[in-house]
Formats: C-alpha cells, sequence, structure tokens
C-alpha cells in the first residue's frame, strides 16, 4: 500500500454517486470515495461535457484535488490517455 492509498483509507470517506462538483472550475458530475467535507477522497471518477461529447476522468482524488495517476475516457470507454497528477 502506497502512502497515499494509506493517508486515504485513514480518513473517514463515503461514497457518491453523480453529485455536482467542479473541476479545476470545470462543472461535471462526480462517482466515488468523498471525504467528510463532501470532497472527491480516494477512487472516483468525473463525467464533464466536452462541447456535447462525455469526457470521462477516472483517477485517485485527495480533498478535491487530482493527485497521483489517472485516466481519460471517451464515450463507450476508450481510453484517451494518461496522466500523473502531483
Amino acid at each position: 500500500m502506497t502512502s497515499m492509498e494509506s493517508e486515504t483509507r485513514s480518513r473517514s470517506v463515503s461514497i457518491a454517486d453523480d453529485i455536482e462538483f467542479r473541476c479545476a472550475g470545470i462543472p461535471g458530475k462526480y462517482s466515488g470515495e468523498i471525504n467528510e467535507d463532501g470532497k472527491p477522497h480516494g477512487n472516483g471518477s468525473f463525467v464533464r461535457d466536452n462541447g456535447g461529447t462525455p469526457l470521462t476522468y477516472r483517477g485517485t482524488w485527495r480533498d478535491g484535488e487530482r493527485v497521483g495517476e489517472g485516466g481519460y475516457y471517451a464515450v463507450g470507454g476508450r481510453h484517451l490517455g494518461n496522466v500523473v497528477w502531483d
């Protein structure tokens, strides 16, 4: 288990499904683990409208910010690419 996973599991988390959320100022819906403040924290996905076509980011979150590794996916689950956040 990495230190990020340990830190994520040491805090109280709940599961959310399609809650309104803004990621880097972009509106969309988040599904996954959230912390006691209602912010994405742990594993989850964020779906935003990308000019009429949904774009999904799946990865690890800490206190509402993307951290670690994640990936972007198009409609139908087609993988578009990976990213690594500090």
